[in-house]
């Protein structure tokens, strides 16, 4: 036989062999099959990490509310604002996923309407995160490899009125507030 029948041969063997052609279809038809699972596990992971959010910031509202004392009406807190302690009460809502680096970064911004007039006025805590998506083949759902959460909530602030006053003292005071300069009031 001459090389050259050998290659005629041999291109017609190759060209009518159908071996290989369940393996070429399913591995086409795996790819998006991949693709659609891994996007929803990351949506998944994505709709988890908007609550995780949502409890922090409702966990800082509640912090907020109870320990800030930038306008000095919660005679029992330490003066000024407590921002960090309400950060820490965030960053204890979001828990694992904080210590796991899931949620890359976060900014908590605290809005304290309250003041010495009326210490029941509100107080909104609003808390921005950047979660990482790391799921393989689901990234694309998140495009640049994180995806950005904003929660906002509030709660009235829980100051003090006292007995003989129609509030908390307009100045802090050394002694912690309140009234009479000796935080002597009921409350």
């Amino acid at each position: 036989m001459s090389k050259e029948r050998i290659h005629k041969r041999g291109v017609r063997s190759i060209h009518n062999d159908r071996r290989g052609a369940v393996l070429v279809e399913f591995i086409v038809a795996l790819m998006p099959l991949l693709i659609t699972f891994f996007s929803f596990v990351q949506l998944a992971q994505i709709v988890v990490a908007h609550l995780m959010v949502k409890h922090a910031t409702i966990i800082g509202a509640r912090a907020a509310a109870v320990i800030s004392n930038g306008k000095c009406n919660t005679p029992d807190q330490k003066q000024g604002k407590n921002d960090d302690e309400i950060k820490k009460a965030v960053e204890a809502g979001l828990g694992i996923w904080k210590s796991d680096e899931k949620v890359k970064s976060f900014t908590v911004e605290i809005d304290d309407q309250s003041s010495w007039q009326d210490p029941y006025g509100a107080i909104t805590v609003k808390v921005d995160a950047d979660f990482n998506c790391r799921v393989p083949l689901g990234r694309l759902i998140c495009g640049t490899g994180t995806h950005k959460i904003s929660q906002k909530f509030g709660f009235p602030h829980q100051g003090a009125r006292y007995a003989e006053g129609d509030g908390a003292t307009e100045s802090c005071n050394a002694s912690g507030g309140g009234a009479g300069g000796g935080g002597g009031g009921v409350w």
